[in-house]
């Protein structure tokens, strides 16, 4: 069975993060491993507070687990700071691993989930794809995106720069984007609802798919479906809702 690396914070409400992660990777039929970069306290509806760990104590919890387990594929989510980044994308260069990057900015609360976006660079560079939505790609494209030509401009500009990117246009019609030589998009419907965890569980699924065999666009595309199906299934708790 393939073994899946998360890299990214723990929420302990489930919701999103590497619960989330570890969750996505169990329903599609890889076995997930995971390394914690923050820990947060927060419930469904709200983040109060974020506690990040050492670049030191990350690399530890990485390197343990690559002596033990045959991982090539990697998902990154929330870091924190440039110095973490900078070690992750270190280790997947010397390792040669595979990384799904889901550039994590800021929660949709607004509370800022790294120092600079500039931080990111090497760990971009060094992605075999990432992850942006809208807001994301308008900062990693310096393009302001309010449509689909603008989105699509802007995510020729972020390929020219990193290598393969899927823009999610879930803050748009929700027609998502690969760029990875050819453009390729797909659109199911819009569903009605405001759901958590679902760019982390995109990305998860993504890096599943790649750790079965699939190519990037079978990748992406599967995990679009996935994703769609999650969000019609998804559950209700308190202000929020959760993917099941």
């Amino acid at each position: 069975i393939p073994v899946v690396l998360s890299i990214a914070g723990y929420d302990p409400s489930g919701a999103s993060g590497i619960l989330r992660d570890i969750k996505t990777f169990s329903k599609l039929g890889v076995y997930g491993v995971a390394v914690v970069t923050a820990i947060t306290i927060q419930n469904v509806s709200e983040i109060r507070g974020v506690h990040f760990l050492s670049p030191k104590e990350v690399a530890a919890q990485i390197d343990t687990l690559l002596n033990e387990f045959p991982v090539r594929y990697v998902k990154v989510g929330m870091l924190g700071h440039g110095e973490i980044a900078e070690v992750v994308a270190k280790i997947i260069k010397d390792q040669e691993l595979k990384a799904v990057v889901d550039p994590v900015l800021r929660s949709t609360s607004g509370v800022q989930l790294i120092d600079s976006p500039k931080s990111l660079v090497s760990l971009l560079k060094a992605a075999e794809i990432i992850t942006p939505n809208v807001p994301e790609a308008e900062i990693l494209s310096g393009i302001g995106i309010d449509g689909r030509e603008s989105l699509i401009k802007a995510g020729k500009k972020i390929e020219n720069k990193y290598g393969c990117v899927v823009i999610k246009g879930g803050h748009l019609s929700g027609e998502d984007f690969l760029f990875c030589g050819d453009m390729h998009s797909v659109k199911l419907d819009k569903l009605p609802y405001d759901v958590r965890g679902t760019g982390c569980s995109y990305s998860a699924a993504i890096a599943a798919f790649l750790a079965r065999g699939y190519g990037i666009r079978e990748a992406f595309v599967n995990a679009k479906m996935f994703l769609q199906k999650e969000i019609e299934n998804s559950l209700s708790f308190g202000d929020g809702r959760v993917l099941p």
